[in-house]
């Protein structure tokens, strides 16, 4: 029979994996947001949204792979967890709350966050895949 902590410890390694996973992708979007607005005068121009928009791609990919890393299995059912709790954030956040951005923004921002964050997710799980079984403690479930 398998201690308590044991039968929780998956449990607790998602858990943890959401909160790393949402922390890292929430910080970093109002950190890039903050410094930009910081100055006097910078307004949402158009290359601050190509920039963010290609930031926030770079900063959700590597949501996705730390979400997947902390889990330490199933990478991408990880990720797809990720891109659940942040798609119904931002539903509750959008629709029940508003938004300042207009609702085309607000959808881009979540399709880039999505993007991303399977992609990390993918690519945690070609890095597990890659390694040779010995190096390799963690075992990768056959996803479909």
């Amino acid at each position: 029979m398998k201690p308590v902590y044991q039968k929780l410890r998956p449990i607790f390694l998602t858990v943890l994996s959401l909160g790393v996973g949402y922390l890292t992708i929430s910080v970093t979007t109002a950190l890039l947001y903050a410094v930009w607005l910081s100055d006097e005068g910078h307004t949402f121009t158009s290359q601050f949204l190509a920039f963010a928009a290609i930031a926030g791609l770079g900063f959700a990919t590597l949501s996705g792979y730390l979400a997947a890393l902390v889990a330490q299995r199933s990478p991408v059912k990880h990720a797809a967890l990720l891109s659940l709790m942040l798609t119904v954030i931002w539903a509750v956040s959008t629709f029940l709350f508003g938004s300042i951005e207009t609702l085309f923004i607000a959808l881009l921002n979540i399709a880039i966050a999505l993007s991303g964050v399977m992609t990390g997710g993918w690519l945690r799980y070609i890095q597990i895949a890659t390694q040779p079984a010995t190096e390799n403690p963690e075992t990768l479930p056959a996803e479909s």
